[in-house]
Order: structure tokens, then sequence, then C-alpha cells
């Protein structure tokens, strides 16, 4: 069951876009006007994530959008593949115990 994130979560999503954000302004790989439209983008877009499987959705969209996003997306996909993978191992255990009593 994919959780709804937290403020704090959330908080440190912002956190680590803005990072990757100013790495690039400051590096002069992104202008001005580029920052300003990817802060509209994930300002409008993060106000419609909820879940851990909506933020997946809205990083993938933001790395097609700005390419240096890729990395923060897969890390966060990579997160999420191995919680899900520990979830069914813990459903697949409680199962096998049950069966065996």
């Amino acid at each position: 069951m994919d959780k709804d994130l937290t403020p704090a979560e959330k908080k440190k999503i912002y956190d680590e876009l803005f990072r990757i954000t100013f790495e690039q302004l400051k590096s002069k790989k992104l202008s001005i006007e580029e920052g300003q439209e990817l802060a509209e983008f994930v300002l409008d877009n993060m106000e419609l994530v909820k879940k851990k499987q909506d933020l997946l959705i809205f990083l993938e969209k933001l790395g097609r959008k700005w390419p240096f996003f890729n990395n923060y997306y897969l890390k966060n996909k990579g997160k999420h593949v191995i919680q899900e993978d520990e979830r069914k191992i813990e459903e697949i255990t409680a199962k096998l115990h049950n069966f065996i009593n």
C-alpha cells in the first residue's frame, strides 16, 4: 500500500530539489529564466503529490524536462522498489508462518 508523504518528507524533497537546482544555476548550466520556469513547475506539481507513487510520477516528468534530475528520480525509484519488495517479503513470511502453525 502506498503511504502518504509526511510534511517532513515533502520538506526534504523540496530541499533536495532546491539543492540540485541551485547547483545547476551556480554552474551556469541553467539560466535564471529556466530556473524560474522550473520553480513554477515544481510548485504547481508538488501540490498534487500526496503519495510516494505520485512523487515518482512527478520526478519522472521533472527528469524529462530537466535531465539533471534523473539521478534523483532513479534514487527515489530504487528506494520505492526496495520498500515494496520488503513489504511483499513480510506478507509472504507471515503467510508461511500461519501455514506452518
